[in-house]
């Protein structure tokens, strides 16, 4: 297994509160990135205090064609610890309820495989 890169390191080895910013770990690409910085959010500890579900309500609403789980994925992954592909398994199902809950207060359809039949 190859050795994890700098930016992964970083995640690894964040505390609490810790300052460091999103563009230092390999949760947040180019796009996403620039959009958090809109909303205030621009560093770990940023996410620590309002939390996932704060901070993506204040992404949807400012970014409302963003909602989808794969934008959502990187900010339960960093509250873990984790690169995005290894967010648990309890963190994707809560990226996936908080979409849906979001689509829904929005009035859009449900994601595709969602749909109530």
């Amino acid at each position: 297994m190859a050795a994890p890169d700098a930016r992964t390191r970083r995640l690894a080895e964040r505390s609490a509160g810790d300052p460091t910013p999103l563009a230092d770990i390999v949760n947040f690409g180019p796009v996403t990135l620039p959009e958090f910085a809109a909303i205030g959010v621009t560093t770990v500890a940023d996410l620590e205090r309002l939390g996932a579900e704060e901070t993506l309500r204040r992404y949807v609403a400012r970014y409302p064609e963003r909602l989808n789980v794969n934008a959502f994925l990187g900010v339960f992954a960093t509250l873990e610890g984790v690169p995005w592909t290894r967010v648990s398994t309890r963190g994707k199902a809560l990226a996936r309820r908080l979409v849906e809950t979001l689509r829904g207060e929005l009035g859009m359809v449900p994601s595709k495989g969602r749909q109530r039949r």
